[in-house]
């Protein structure tokens, strides 16, 4: 066939990619309860997750970035499913959406939200029949009224055995939990509740946890996936002695093999907290 010199050849049809699906949904739960049993001690009883990289999971699949939420949101539950197969982990923390988070565009913001709250109401009863107990932790005044009175219902009711306390950070930021705790204790300095020389480690790392607006603990190992290194005002002050495993996966690819990763990197070390 001639083409003419003056017109270029057309171009090809456009290509569609549909989202691949995170590699847990076609893997069996057996499958994925084998590989972590191989797992040694020890573990981590906190594990805390960063869960970054829905976005660039979206754009390199060429989806809307909310198809790359709704991916992240199965790749938590699978999470979730192998915590409780690891009964030494009691608590889960994840960075679910961060004060900064409030800097994205309004409409992506509030499809995040709503997808969380449907989440929310979806799986409530069904953690609980699994011995899930709920904490949502962050400035949860920020959010939506309706997003509030459903975080409140879910986190008032307690599983018949506790198995794992899963804490999700909504409207989180470390440093403006650290400002609040030290505002508190301000206030009580003031109301000659306490003395300034009081306030050391153990009374501040006390105040963060109360009222059960924050961790129970400090976590042991802190995972992020996405490939950056760095926290993210994410538990600053609890993260001191914690260990860090960052992973190249985006979240909605975190699964079995990549949780199996990180735990044994976390046996493989030897803390020390400064000491010999």
């Amino acid at each position: 066939m001639l083409v003419s010199m003056s017109s270029p050849p057309p171009p090809p049809p456009p290509t569609t990619r549909a989202p691949p699906p995170p590699p847990l949904a076609c893997v069996p739960r057996p499958v994925c309860d084998a590989l972590l049993s191989t797992l040694d001690p020890p573990f981590p009883k906190h594990l805390a997750l960063i869960m970054d990289g829905n976005s660039r999971w979206a754009r390199a699949a060429h989806v809307p970035t909310g198809l790359g939420h709704v991916a992240g949101v199965s790749a938590l539950k699978s999470t979730v499913s192998h915590c409780l197969s690891l009964p030494q982990i009691e608590v889960l923390t994840v960075y679910a959406f961060s004060t900064e988070n409030w800097g994205r565009p309004p409409a992506e913001t509030a499809a995040l939200l709503a997808l969380i709250e449907r989440e929310v109401l979806a799986e409530a009863h069904r953690l609980l029949q699994l011995g899930v107990r709920l904490r949502f932790i962050g400035d949860l005044e920020r959010l939506p009224a309706s997003l509030q009175a459903t975080l409140l219902k879910a986190a008032d009711r307690e599983p018949p055995e506790q198995r794992l306390l899963l804490c999700v950070a909504l409207s989180y930021g470390g440093r403006q939990e650290i400002a609040r705790a030290a505002r508190r204790l301000a206030e009580r300095v003031e109301a000659g509740e306490m003395r300034a020389t009081d306030v050391d480690d153990d009374t501040f790392a006390a105040e963060l946890r109360h009222p059960e607006c924050s961790v129970p603990s400090d976590p042991d190992l802190l995972v992020r996936t996405g490939g950056q290194l760095r926290l993210s005002n994410f538990l600053l002050f609890q993260s001191a002695y914690t260990e860090l495993v960052m992973l190249e996966c985006f979240w909605p690819d975190f699964n079995a093999e990549q949780l199996a990763i990180a735990l044994r990197a976390f046996a493989a070390r030897r803390r020390t907290f400064g000491r010999r």
